[in-house]
C-alpha cells in the first residue's frame, strides 16, 4: 500500500437489539431475595478463537460490502461492511455478537436451573429470548441457537406452569379455609336459638370482620367473584344472627314476665298455707305446688332466685311446724306402743282357747283398751296388728267350732245321713251276695268297691255324730 493510499475503514456490524436496563423504581419493587435479571448480551472481554472461526463459517461478504449469514436454508442480509476486501475483519464483530448470544443462553440456562423463580422474572426471560432470537444480526449457527432457545423457552414455560399450579393450589386452599370460616359462622347462626351461648356467639360475631380482613391480608388472594360470594354469605349470616338474637331476647322477656306472674301466684298460695295445722291435706297441697313450680317457665335468674327464696320460706315455715308436731306425737305414740305390747301379752295368754265364752269376753275388754290406747309409730303398726288379729282368729275359730257342734240342725242332718247310709249298705251287701253267686269276678269287684265306699262314708258321719255329743 502506497503512502498516498489510506486504509478503508473496517465495517461496523449493526448492533444487536438489547433490552433496556431496569429502572431504579423497578429494582426497588423487586423482592430482596430475587436474583438480578440476566443481561441480554453480557460483556465478553475475550472470545475463544476456535469458536469465532466456527461462527465465521456461516457468514459471507459480497463485493458491495453486504454481509450475509446462512440461517438454515436461507441466506439473510444482516449488515454492510465498509471494506469488503477483508472478509474476516468484516465478519468478526458479527461472530462476536453470536458468541455473546451463546453466553446469554448459557446464563439463561443457569438461571432456569436455580431453585426459586418468580413468574415476572420468567416472563422477562421469555421476552428476551423472543426478541434476541427473532432475527439476530449475528454470524454463527443460528438454527442451533434457535433450537437451544426453544428448549429454554419450554423449560421456562414449564416453570411458569408449575408456579401457576402452586398458585392455583394455594388459592384453592385459601378458598377452602375462608369457606370453612364462612360455614362455621353459618352453622352458628343455624343453631336452635335456645341452645346458643349468646355471650360466646356475640363475641364470635364481633370478631368476624376483623378475622376476615386478617385472612385477606395474610392469606393468598382469591379471585374477586369467589371473595365477593363468600363475603355476601358472611353478611347474610350476620344479618340473620342479629335478627334471630332480637327475636330470641324479645321472646325471652315475654317468657320471663310470664314466669314471674305464675310464680307469684304459687308464692301467694304457699304463704296462705304456711300456718295450716291440717297436716295431711296441706302436705299434699305443698307437693302439688312444688310440682307446679318445677313445671313453671324459667324466668330471669336473679328474679327466680328471689321468688324461690320466698316460696321456700313459706314451705319451710309449714314443715317446721309439722315436724315439731310430729316429734311430740312420736313420743306419745311410743308410750301407746308400750301399752299395746302389754295388751298383746294379755291377749296371747288366752291361747289355746279352753272356754270360748270366757276367751271372747276377755278379748272384747282387751280390744276396748286397745282402741283407747291410741296410735303407735307407723313402723310398728303392722307387727302388733298382726299379732292381735291372730288371737282374734283363734277365738273366732273356737266359737265357730262350738256352734257347729251344738247346732240341732247339724245333728239332724248327721242322723239322717247315717240312716240313709245304713240302708244303702244293706242293699249293697245284697248286691255283693248276688255277684258272688254268679262267680263273675268283675261284678264281685264292682259290688265290693261300692259297699266299702258307703261304709267309709258312714264311719265319717258316725265320728261327726260323736263329736256333736
Amino acid at each position: 500500500m502506497s503512502e498516498s493510499e489510506t486504509p478503508a475503514p473496517r465495517p461496523v456490524p449493526r448492533p444487536v437489539p438489547r433490552p433496556a436496563a431496569p429502572s431504579p423504581a423497578v429494582l426497588a419493587a423487586r423482592p430482596a431475595d430475587a436474583a438480578p435479571l440476566i443481561p441480554v448480551a453480557p460483556p465478553v472481554v475475550e472470545h475463544d478463537e476456535a469458536q469465532v472461526a466456527e461462527a465465521l463459517a456461516f457468514g459471507a461478504v459480497a463485493e458491495d460490502g453486504t454481509v450475509t449469514v446462512t440461517d438454515g436454508t436461507q441466506v439473510r442480509e444482516i449488515g454492510k461492511a465498509e471494506d469488503p476486501s477483508d472478509h474476516e475483519a468484516a465478519l468478526r464483530p458479527f461472530a462476536h455478537a453470536y458468541l455473546d448470544l451463546v453466553a446469554f443462553l448459557d446464563q439463561t440456562e443457569s438461571r432456569l436451573a436455580a431453585p426459586t423463580h418468580t413468574q415476572a422474572e420468567l416472563n422477562r426471560l421469555l421476552e428476551q429470548l423472543r426478541k434476541n432470537l427473532k432475527e439476530p444480526q449475528v454470524v454463527g449457527d443460528i438454527p442451533a441457537l434457535r433450537k437451544r432457545a426453544g428448549e429454554l423457552r419450554e423449560k421456562a414455560k414449564e416453570l411458569i406452569q408449575g408456579l401457576e399450579a402452586e398458585r392455583t393450589k394455594a388459592r384453592e386452599e385459601a378458598t377452602a379455609r375462608r369457606t370453612a370460616f364462612v360455614e362455621s359462622i353459618e352453622e352458628l347462626v343455624s343453631q336452635d336459638p335456645s341452645r346458643i351461648s349468646w355471650k360466646s356467639a356475640g363475641e364470635t360475631m364481633r370478631q368476624m370482620v376483623p378475622t376476615w380482613k386478617a385472612m385477606q391480608k395474610e392469606d393468598v388472594s382469591l379471585d374477586r367473584p369467589t371473595e365477593d360470594a363468600l363475603w355476601k354469605r358472611l353478611s347474610a349470616a350476620r344479618g340473620t344472627f342479629d335478627r334471630v338474637r332480637r327475636q330470641f331476647f324479645s321472646q325471652l322477656d315475654e317468657q320471663h314476665a310470664e314466669a314471674e306472674r305464675v310464680k307469684e301466684e304459687l308464692i301467694a298460695r304457699a304463704e296462705s298455707l304456711q300456718d295450716s295445722t291440717d297436716w295431711g291435706p296441706t302436705v299434699r297441697e305443698f307437693r302439688s305446688l312444688m310440682d307446679s313450680w318445677r313445671q313453671a317457665p324459667r324466668g330471669n335468674r336473679k328474679k327466680d332466685d328471689q321468688q324461690w327464696t320466698r316460696f321456700k320460706a313459706a314451705q319451710d315455715t309449714f314443715f317446721a311446724a309439722r315436724n315439731a308436731d310430729l316429734q311430740a306425737s312420736d313420743a306419745e305414740q311410743h308410750e301407746n306402743l308400750q301399752v299395746k305390747e302389754q295388751l298383746l301379752t294379755e291377749a296371747e295368754a288366752l291361747l289355746p282357747v279352753q272356754d270360748h265364752k270366757q276367751a271372747a269376753e276377755a278379748l272384747r275388754r282387751i280390744q276396748d283398751r286397745w282402741e283407747e290406747a291410741g296410735k303407735v309409730p307407723r313402723a310398728d303398726m303392722r307387727r302388733i296388728e298382726d299379732r292381735l288379729h291372730a288371737v282374734e282368729r283363734a277365738v273366732k275359730k273356737a266359737e265357730d267350732d262350738e256352734w257347729r257342734r251344738t247346732d240341732p240342725r247339724t245333728k239332724a242332718r248327721v242322723e239322717g245321713a247315717s240312716s240313709q247310709l245304713q240302708a244303702a249298705i244293706a242293699s249293697y251287701e245284697e248286691d255283693l251276695a248276688k255277684a258272688e253267686a254268679t262267680g263273675d269276678p268283675q261284678k264281685i269287684e264292682k259290688a265290693r268297691a261300692a259297699l266299702e265306699a258307703r261304709k267309709e262314708w258312714l264311719a265319717v258321719i258316725e265320728r261327726s255324730a260323736r263329736d256333736l255329743g
